[in-house]
């Protein structure tokens, strides 16, 4: 339940919270590694917010994720309006840094998003370690999503996965992907790199990925850009197609667009 600030009464519908930077030049997120972080497997969930800014570009994650054995829950939860712009390297609005950790995103809106300078994405799952990441997403929605590629390539400006060491991400519940658009990159809403060799799971068991775009970075040629408009697959191994493990059944698709090739998926 989320009360009324010196009351005994219950706060219906979402809650807000304002992250005020104070302008772009501030140096408030300085040697800070997120907005909120957590610490020695801390188990963080959030229901029922809208996160807003004071319309001042962040520099680091709203929400980041640093350690191991660590467990981010987030219910009907709203980013609106964010300006993302990392200084250093790729940057997620949700970012999880470590291994043996779990993500569970459900009922959750990101909504007019847009990332620039180094690039990054709305969720971004980075696995640093020799651990699993454990990722379900259900029921949320991921609309005008405006993201850059990194210097290699790597878009998904809804979701960037590493997947590795028998990690699992899980698409559930009537996800929507709209307008989500990356730059200079591969995978307008959603890549993922994946060990093939691993106990690996990616999965789409209900979602729609509509008028998502990859654009091509014209500056070079190397590396290849321009490559899946929805949702871009790369790895290392070869991959048992008897395992079932890589299933984008549930995948509707419609009105996606790449420079290059695979307008709505690129494997």
């Amino acid at each position: 339940m989320k009360q009324m600030y010196g009351t005994s009464s219950a706060m219906n519908g979402q809650a807000q919270l304002i992250i005020k930077k104070g302008e772009d030049q501030s140096i408030v997120e300085n040697d800070q590694q997120g907005w909120i972080s957590t610490v020695d497997g801390l188990q963080l969930r959030i229901y029922g917010i809208k996160i807003i800014t004071d319309q001042s570009k962040l520099t680091i994650p709203i929400i980041y994720i640093q350690d191991s054995q660590s467990a981010l829950e987030l219910n009907a939860v709203t980013f609106s309006g964010i300006e993302l712009s990392p200084t250093s390297e790729p940057t997620g609005i949700i970012h999880i840094n470590y291994d043996n950790s779990q993500f569970t995103a459900s009922n959750c809106l990101f909504e007019n998003i847009d990332i620039e300078k180094k690039g990054g994405n709305a969720i971004r799952l980075v696995n640093s370690g020799s651990y699993p990441i454990t990722a379900t997403i259900k029921g949320c929605q991921f609309n005008n999503i405006n993201s850059i590629g990194d210097s290699n390539g790597r878009g998904g400006s809804a979701i960037y996965m590493e997947n590795k060491h028998g990690s699992k991400l899980v698409i559930d519940d009537s996800c929507l992907f709209y307008k989500c658009i990356t730059d200079k990159a591969n995978g307008g809403a959603i890549y993922v790199d994946i060990d093939f060799t691993s106990e690996f799971e990616f999965k789409i068991n209900s979602a729609t990925v509509k008028e998502c775009q990859i654009k091509i970075d014209t500056s070079k040629d190397l590396p290849p850009t321009g490559y899946g408009g929805g949702i871009f697959i790369t790895g290392d191994g070869n991959y048992d197609p008897s395992t079932k493990r890589l299933d984008l059944s549930g995948m509707q698709i419609l009105d996606n667009s790449a420079e290059k090739s695979g307008q709505s998926l690129y494997v």
